[in-house]
Parts: structure tokens; C-alpha cells; sequence
């Protein structure tokens, strides 16, 4: 079986989506100008072993299009991801996932980002890190993880992870003034896309009852702050009798 790199992977020992990470990283990205041509040669190393030089970051939409037949499951559990390790991101990369999933409702069969999103540029070492938490994150599902009920990926439930996928992008880009808050929608957004990679519907199916559970919860939680402002707003009309 190979990744949708094109890199040979076991199924037994890496999700998808580790593979394509670690694909990405430990590929040669030449280094370019940014015309796209290649830079000018060194007199001082023509004698040398020649080497392609790397870059040390790479942008988002390179990447989206170097795998582009990995689909949507791959570029949104990759948002998610950046969006872990940079304060202040999960806003746009966020609505960049609803976006995502948006799409995925409207039928588009291959990703697209507005080029404020492609332009953004991710370092090499920071690839190198998503892959090595992914890999310890994921540590112990690859025995789990499989093809199976693969009819929860297509026809009208392909819509419906759309739509999953659309609701945790949104409550992602709200601004929560709560630490670490933004996990609560990163790993069920992760999740969705390794069961898209991997055919997994009943992986799906855990997804879309944590999505559930998260709208419960926020209705909940709204009516309870609802009440709280209005007993407030009483209590000071109150006073000012």
C-alpha cells in the first residue's frame, strides 16, 4: 500500500496521515527565488558535491498542492495541527477549516484556500514537530483504525462529515478566553480527517457523536450564561429603583 505521496506505507505501523507528513518532511524541497527560479550558483561550490539546496519552510499552498490527492480529510487535520502550536491562529485557520468543510457540503472534489491561507508559510521544523506529536498522539490507533463501514465517506455522508467538519471549524475560530479550549475542537477536527483518509466510518461515527455532544453542550451553556446576564441585568435594575 502506498500514501498518497506515492511513499510506500504500512498500515499496521502509520496512519495516513503520519505518512504524508513524513513524507513532506523528509522530501528535498529545492530552494527558489520567489519567481519560483532557482537561485544563482555559488562560483565558490561548483567544485563541491552538489547537493539541491532546502529550503527551511515550505507554504500551505505548496503543500496543498503537492497532495492534492490526499483530499480533505488531509488538509483539514493539517490546519488543525498548525494551528496547535501558534498562539493567536485558530481564528483564521479555523474559518480556513469551515471553509474546508464547506466545500465538502457543496460537492468539490479537490480543497481550495484563498491565497492569504496558501501564502502562509510553515518551517520544515515545524513540520518535523506536528509529525512527531502526531505520531506520539496516534500512538496506538494504528491496530484500531481501518477500513470499514466505508459507506459513512460517501453519498449523502460525505455531506454530513462536511457539515461535522464545517461546526468545528466555526466553534474553533471563536475566540474562547479559555487556556487550551481550542483542543476541544482540534482533536475531533483531526480525527475527521483520519477517518476520511482511512475509510474509517466508524472513526466517523465517534467524530459525529462528539459533535453532537459539543452542540449539546453549547446550547447548554449558552442558556446558562443567558440566565446568569438576565438575573444580572434584574438584579442591577433593581438597585437603581
Amino acid at each position: 500500500m502506498k500514501s498518497q505521496l506515492g511513499q510506500p506505507t504500512d498500515p499496521q505501523r502509520a496512519l495516513q496521515l503520519s505518512a504524508i507528513l513524513a513524507a513532506l518532511r523528509n522530501e528535498a524541497v529545492p530552494e527558489t527565488n520567489a519567481d519560483g527560479s532557482p537561485p544563482p550558483e555559488d562560483p565558490s561550490h561548483r567544485r563541491r558535491e552538489r547537493r539541491p539546496r532546502v529550503r527551511s519552510n515550505i507554504t500551505i499552498g505548496e503543500i496543498l498542492d503537492r497532495t492534492r490527492r490526499a483530499g480533505f480529510g488531509f488538509i483539514a487535520a493539517l490546519l488543525a495541527l498548525i494551528a496547535v502550536p501558534f498562539v493567536g491562529l485558530s481564528t483564521p485557520f479555523g474559518l480556513a477549516i469551515a471553509f474546508v468543510g464547506g466545500q465538502m457540503i457543496a460537492g468539490l472534489q479537490h480543497p481550495w484556500l484563498p491565497q492569504r491561507i496558501r501564502r502562509h508559510l510553515v518551517t520544515m521544523d515545524t513540520l518535523r514537530w506536528l509529525g512527531e506529536r502526531l505520531t506520539r498522539w496516534t500512538s496506538g490507533l494504528e491496530r484500531l483504525i481501518r477500513p470499514r463501514f466505508t459507506f459513512m465517506v460517501a453519498g449523502p455522508f460525505w455531506t454530513a462529515c462536511g457539515i461535522g467538519m464545517l461546526i468545528q471549524g466555526l466553534a474553533l475560530a471563536l475566540p474562547l478566553p479559555i487556556p487550551g479550549s481550542n483542543w476541544v475542537f482540534v482533536i475531533p477536527i483531526i480525527l475527521y480527517g483520519i477517518g476520511l483518509l482511512e475509510s474509517d466510518g466508524l472513526l466517523i461515527m465517534v467524530c459525529h457523536t462528539i459533535t453532537l455532544i459539543e452542540i449539546v453542550l453549547g446550547v447548554v451553556l449558552w442558556e446558562l450564561v443567558k440566565r446568569g446576564l438576565l438575573d444580572a441585568y434584574h438584579w442591577v435594575a433593581g438597585l437603581s429603583r
